[in-house]
């Protein structure tokens, strides 16, 4: 499977059968590398997560439908009252079962991480507070989730002009990660190579 970082919460994923678009953006400061993709996912209905415009996909997908499972839980942390529900999503590409997070809101708690209690090779999700969880709650749900590989993202770059913080608390309160260069091959075998943490270059 074939990795790369758009920014913000965008990831591009190409695997054997199907590629992935994760959350595609506009109006952030800058905006998001154009791709064709079978699939666009969209957490929730924001414009720096729904922007359908900017990528070629063949079907756009918003809720639980082959082979995406959809995880439902809230963009805040007082069960959507500020900023409503927002989804999970859980897939399999190349033998590689994804876990990403979208605009995940709930702080924190057992409760809370129940419902990501699944096999996770790789896990991405967002860092940078303020309309997601933070660096604190972030590094909690990675350690309950116990994914192979954790990949942060949501977090402020050089040209964001959203008020969230960059991914350095997190870094720092996670201890040993690696940077790697954006675009990279995982596999089954050798997804052993990368860091628990790994980041994505990007700016």
């Amino acid at each position: 499977m074939f990795l790369k970082y758009l920014g913000h919460s965008c990831f591009y994923l190409k695997g054997k059968d199907f590629s992935v678009v994760t959350d595609p953006f506009t109006g952030i400061g800058y905006e998001m590398e154009r791709v064709s993709c079978d699939y666009a996912l969209s957490s929730h209905a924001h414009f720096d997560h729904n922007y359908f415009a900017g990528v070629d996909a063949g079907q756009i997908i918003t809720e639980s439908r082959a082979p995406f499972t959809a995880i439902p839980c809230f963009h805040d942390e007082c069960g959507g009252a500020k900023r409503g529900r927002v989804n999970a999503f859980y897939f399999n590409i190349d033998g590689l079962n994804v876990l990403h997070l979208g605009d995940l809101g709930e702080p924190f708690s057992a409760k809370n991480a129940a419902k990501f209690s699944l096999p996770v090779d790789i896990l991405f999700v967002p860092v940078g507070g303020n309309y997601t969880v933070g660096a604190g709650d972030a590094v909690k749900y990675a350690q309950s989730i116990g994914a192979r590989v954790t990949v942060p993202m949501h977090y402020k770059t050089q040209n964001s002009k959203l008020d969230i913080a960059g991914k350095e608390e997190f870094l720092s309160l996670c201890g040993d990660y690696k940077i790697v260069e954006n675009g990279l091959e995982i596999t089954p075998n050798n997804i052993k190579e990368l860091s628990h943490v790994t980041v994505l270059k990007f700016d």
